[in-house]
């Protein structure tokens, strides 16, 4: 997806009291109604409005000393708002928010959710740059009645600091919808029926507190795969329920998704089973809501859909995913859904989730979802990166969509979800958000090409790569060099944000060198000064090596480690194509230069396919200890990084390791998944080409044997045999 986004834009202030999400209906007119950093605040109707909304003027505002400015506030009904009853939304969550008198502030909510969001707006008011609040009028409500998160990951689950965060933030930006589900929770899917631990169990009940505290439904969801049949099934879910109901759950939701569903009769009945035995005798329960196993339309088939629609009890929810797995939302998706089961979709978008590219962030403006959906949908929530706090640039702007999709505006929004997120180091900041923006090809083909705006600029301007035209891009990376520099400054001071996504900043900071070398290679070359080419190129090479093997959360017990890529639609391979570009004009120079300075390499580094016989390599048990890869008859359109190896070549043995993308396990000499720390000495193999093959073979203190492969695993082979067996393809194909 393109951006609209112009370098103008770039240059951009922050907005000062930017409001999120945008209302509905807002009228300003000229100057101040007052100072709110010297302002003193006088609650009216506080013993009768909302209490969560009370707490946060409170807790933000000063309420000690001579008042001098009255905050009137109050629900629909309430004395203190009655005057203004006329002007309040006649919309759930509504709210009328009024600045218009010199120091008089009036909030009033159509219920109690409205006055803790009109709360919420004249906070980020007094909260802009001036702190001089402006006067206006704001009449404001929801397009979408449903809107927030499910965390529905793969890889490493939110800590309990992360959730807290997060309710805050949804709080803020009036998202009203939490659901829990990530993938590797063992209590929400494949230990489900056992009860959360005493300390996890405690958790939790304060993770629903917070969530209440901010208006935020906490759905609790299960996934009980195909266990769904028996009474002693049965059974289970309800003691399941019970419990986290005990803990103040009070709405739930079914998942079946990624599976292989034996029946759907069988899933309807149990969901319904679980409607009316449980759902329905707590009147205090919400709608229960169901993750389908055919949850997109690629994946539909049949009548799955259409016997979901019609024999599901009317108040369950049915979520939807769109075109496809990874697909924003258009009118056309929606409506085929409603087609099918002739109820609106429960929208499950899956974005910034990234668990099928996880080398990738998404951090860029958020694209490519129809403004006309908001009628067409019963709600609008969005999976997350397992970076929780790097999440909160795509959910700002998610949140600022789904309440006003007819006035969204991406590049604004960007803009302000930077602003509010990194006012401290806000260009640098936007400047390492533009460099992550696209996730690599995947099969689920959801791409951004709005990444680096700037640098496809430069690249058009200067599309022949010689020695003068990559001297041109040296001002660029000096700049991501200053903006990687001030990050890593402010996280290692602390900021959770950027210690978060740390090595995605120090990438930045790799791949700006790389290409500072790059243009001193250049240079060298023009001044004809071959020891000065040579030393940059050494050092380009070492900083080759080191990009490559950037890991974050490689930490003992990670369920998902990342080897970490930034810049990967326009720079990465800009400099990789410049670097050999360079390295070919040097060598026609005729100038003398080591043996060994130009590696030669069978493969490029980077991440590949494994193929034998139309058979894909994979690793279906990530995350296990020890075990084998097996070759794997279909793709792996769920987790797709369970078939994708990084084939990296060892600068000391020049010697390639094979490790899966999904959780970092090396492969080792009997051709399992290594146990002991890795060892180069063992565990790097000699990888050779003919007629489009390649064979693998052991080396080092791993002996010689070939791989080869006996049924659906690898094997030692005899050096008599014939060993150019395997494709390895690049995943970019």
């Amino acid at each position: 997806m393109k951006f609209r986004f112009t370098l103008a834009a770039l240059l951009l202030p922050a907005l000062a009291g930017a409001i999120s999400p945008e209302p509905q209906k807002m009228h300003t007119t000229d100057g101040s109604a007052f100072c709110a950093r010297k302002a003193v605040y006088k609650l009216t109707g506080a013993d009768e409005a909302d209490p969560d909304a009370v707490n946060a003027l409170r807790a933000n505002l000063k309420t000690d000393g001579t008042p001098t400015v009255e905050i009137i506030i109050g629900e629909r009904g309430d004395d203190a708002v009655k005057n203004v009853a006329e002007k309040i939304p006649e919309v759930a969550e509504g709210y009328y928010l009024n600045i218009v008198s010199p120091n008089r502030v009036i909030i009033a909510g159509a219920d109690e959710v409205g006055t803790f969001y009109g709360v919420q707006t004249f906070l980020q008011l007094a909260a802009g740059d001036a702190h001089c609040v402006a006067a206006l009028e704001i009449i404001d409500s929801p397009a979408m009645p449903k809107r927030g998160v499910i965390e529905g990951f793969y890889g490493n689950p939110w800590s309990h600091t992360d959730r807290l965060s997060q309710f805050d933030f949804y709080g803020r930006n009036k998202m009203n919808y939490y659901i829990y589900g990530p993938k590797d929770d063992p209590y929400h899917h494949s230990r489900w029926y056992e009860p959360y631990p005493a300390d996890k169990a405690r958790e939790m009940k304060e993770l629903v507190s917070a969530a209440h505290k901010n208006k935020v439904k906490f759905v609790w969801a299960m996934h009980p795969s195909n266990s769904i049949e028996t009474p002693e099934d049965r059974a289970k879910a309800l003691d399941k329920f019970s419990r986290m109901y005990d803990l103040g759950v009070r709405d739930f939701a079914i998942f079946f998704d990624d599976i292989s569903a034996k029946s759907v009769d069988s899933q309807i009945d149990y969901l319904n089973f679980l409607d009316r035995e449980f759902v329905k005798k707590h009147s205090d329960v919400g709608n229960l809501i169901v993750c389908p196993t055919m949850y997109n339309k690629a994946w539909s088939g049949g009548d799955y859909l259409q016997k979901m629609g019609t024999g599901l009890n009317p108040d369950i929810e049915i979520m939807w995913t769109g075109n496809s797995v990874c697909d924003m939302i258009n009118t056309e998706d929606c409506q085929w859904f409603t087609d099918q089961t002739t109820r609106l979709p429960f929208i499950w978008l899956n974005y910034p989730v990234n668990d099928y590219g996880q080398h990738n962030l998404l951090m860029g403006p958020v694209t490519g979802n129809d403004r006309e959906i908001a009628p067409m949908v019963a709600a609008f929530c969005s999976n997350p990166m397992q970076y929780a706090e790097a999440s909160k640039v795509a959910l700002y702007q998610l949140a600022d969509f789904a309440w006003n999709p007819e006035a969204y505006d991406a590049d604004r929004s960007w803009l302000n979800a930077t602003a509010a997120l990194e006012p401290g180091n806000l260009d640098a900041f936007r400047t390492f958000c533009l460099n992550n923006v696209d996730v690599a090809p995947s099969v689920h083909g959801l791409r951004f090409y709005g990444e680096t705006p700037d640098f496809a600029e430069l690249m058009a301007a200067n599309p022949e790569i010689t020695p003068a035209a990559v001297i041109q891009f040296l001002p660029w990376f000096e700049a991501r060099r200053n903006a990687a520099n001030e990050l890593l400054a402010a996280a290692d001071a602390g900021d959770p944000l950027l210690s978060e996504v740390r090595e995605w900043i120090v990438a930045l900071q790799v791949q700006s060198l790389q290409g500072i070398e790059l243009a001193r290679m250049a240079e060298a070359l023009l001044a004809e000064n071959p020891n000065g080419f040579i030393n940059s190129y050494k050092e380009f090479a070492a900083l080759t090596d080191e990009a490559e093997n950037i890991v974050s959360r490689g930490f003992d017990g990670s369920i998902q480690s990342v080897r970490v890529q930034t810049g990967t639609l326009h720079v990465k391979p800009w400099i990789k194509t410049a670097s050999r570009q360079l390295a070919d004009i040097f060598k026609a120079s005729g100038a003398q230069y080591p043996a060994d300075l130009f590696p030669q390499q069978t493969l490029e580094n980077g991440t590949y396919y494994i193929k034998h016989n139309g058979r894909w390599l994979g690793n279906p048990d990530a995350g296990a200890k020890g075990g084998a890869p097996i070759f794997q008859d279909a793709i792996d359109d769920i987790n797709p990084n369970r078939q994708e190896w990084h084939i990296r070549l060892d600068p000391v043995t020049e010697r390639y390791s094979i490790v899966n993308s999904k959780d970092e396990r090396y492969l080792n000499e009997v051709f399992k998944f290594g146990v002991n720390p890795y060892n180069r000495d063992w565990n790097t193999y000699i990888i050779r080409k003919q007629d489009g093959k390649f064979s693998i073979q052991n080396a080092g203190n791993g002996g010689q044997k070939f791989w080869g492969v006996d049924g659906d695993q690898i094997s030692g082979a005899q050096n008599s045999e014939n060993h150019f067996i395997f494709e390895i393809i690049p995943v970019t194909d």
